[in-house]
């Protein structure tokens, strides 16, 4: 019989990833910002959609930058369903806030304001990412221009 040597895995990670119910990841995050851990080390994986605020949705322009075609985003869709009816498909996996899968680069400069409606992204990653199934710009007449 042959004998197999176990598989030691040692993984050091100063960060924290917690999954529970809101308040509960937010005692967690609570004590690690006390201990002074960077934000965008920490880390939320909600069970369910948290409760959103009552959004309102405002039409906007989307700009694929390498190209330079531009897309009407209107108030009833989602910038992953007018890319997907322009062929332009991207991974998106559950439409909800919660996995990131859709997230996409922009250029903060060049973009209106954006609404981060999700529960994926830390405050770094929004300076240059967008979550696209969710995400929306604040205001009429701006465009979201992604890095594709």
């Amino acid at each position: 019989m042959r004998m197999h040597s176990p598989i030691i895995c040692i993984c050091i990670c100063i960060c924290t990833c917690t999954c529970g119910a809101p308040r509960y990841m937010d005692g967690v995050f609570a004590a690690a910002t006390a201990k002074d851990w960077p934000e965008d080390r920490m880390h939320r994986e909600y069970i369910n959609v948290p409760e959103a605020e009552a959004w309102v949705n405002q039409p906007f322009k989307l700009k694929l930058k390498r190209s330079g075609r531009t897309f009407d985003v209107p108030t009833d869709s989602k910038t992953t369903e007018v890319l997907a009816a322009a062929g332009l498909g991207n991974d998106v996996k559950r439409r909800d806030v919660l996995c990131g899968v859709c997230a996409t680069g922009y250029d903060a400069a060049l973009s209106g304001e954006v609404a981060h409606r999700d529960c994926v992204l830390s405050k770094k990653d929004r300076q240059n990412k967008v979550i696209l199934c969710c995400s929306r710009l604040l205001k009429v007449g701006v465009e979201l221009v992604l890095d594709l």
